[in-house]
């Protein structure tokens, strides 16, 4: 029976072993505390060693001179010295305006466009520094804690966290042995150098600019003078709600301008393709008692 005996207290041995810590409930002031700590490390270990934060399918990875941002219509890549390279076909246009635009500047082949000395980053747009943007650029910042700071309760399970989000359901934060994060609620974050190389065959941002918008002249009014028409068409439709709206509608800072003019019963939207030389027009304007949009030329 001895035997028995001696493989029974094993396996009870390794059962208790093998249980899992059970979470506890910590003050919240604590548990802030600690994430904003480690939201600080995590901050500063992505600009010095690198690092990746991925978040669904979207990336920013992060190594040295250089950092780059991978998603659905946003993939760039900046670099120190150089500026932010762009890829041509993340700019919303139709793949027939895309070929046009390519075709204007004599590279039907091009892929990427570089801004040079300028920097990007999502939080913060264009950047006059490289540093400036790849601070903006990692996902989590040094303060990142104090989105968690309404909270009903929190529990903590060793480096694991799970705050209780009112109306949002349970935020899991995760750190290492360093006390940084690795998980952040749906980011996941890893360390280390990443290799990162600049995209070759790059056309000039400026010249890019302005044959795309050149080469969409047709889709930007389209795209505009409908949505006018339908916010109008929502508050009342008049000439001059028409007017306002669509001067606030139609960007200033175009490379490819885009000019208004009112008209009797509406407003003119128009504007000259530089490279074909073609006049593109939009026509806004009520009738019985609607605000309508119809293209005018070509």
């Amino acid at each position: 029976m001895r035997p028995a005996l001696i493989s029974g207290v094993t396996m009870l041995l390794t059962a208790v072993c093998a249980a899992p810590a059970v979470a506890a409930p910590v003050p919240l002031p604590e548990a802030l505390e600690s994430v904003t700590a480690a939201c600080a490390s995590t901050s500063s270990a992505l600009t010095s060693v690198g690092g990746r934060a991925v978040d669904g399918d979207s990336s920013v990875a992060v190594t040295g001179d250089r950092f780059a941002v991978s998603g659905p219509g946003t993939n760039r890549v900046a670099i120190a010295g150089e500026g932010t390279f762009g890829a041509v076909a993340d700019d919303g246009l139709r793949p027939k305006d895309r070929r046009a635009a390519l075709r204007y500047i004599k590279r039907p082949g091009a892929t990427w466009w570089l801004n040079p000395g300028a920097f990007w980053s999502p939080a913060a747009g264009w950047s006059a520094t490289f540093d400036d943007a790849a601070r903006a650029a990692v996902p989590l910042s040094a303060t990142c804690a104090q989105d968690l700071a309404a909270a009903d309760s929190v529990d903590r399970d060793g480096s694991r966290w799970v705050f209780t989000l009112p109306g949002e359901g349970p935020f899991v934060v995760v750190t290492d042995g360093q006390g940084r994060v690795t998980r952040f609620g749906a980011i996941a974050i890893t360390y280390g150098a990443q290799s990162i190389t600049a995209p070759a065959g790059a056309v000039s941002f400026a010249a890019w600019q302005k044959a795309s918008q050149a080469a969409s002249l047709n889709s930007t009014m389209k795209q505009i003078s409908r949505a006018v028409a339908a916010s109008v068409n929502a508050s009342g439709p008049n000439v001059a709600a028409i007017d306002a709206a669509t001067r606030a509608a139609v960007p200033t800072d175009r490379v490819v301008a885009l000019k208004v003019r009112q008209l009797r019963r509406g407003v003119l939207i128009y504007g000259r393709n530089p490279y074909t030389k073609t006049y593109h027009a939009w026509r806004i304007y009520v009738k019985s008692g609607e605000a309508v949009a119809r293209r005018v030329a070509p």
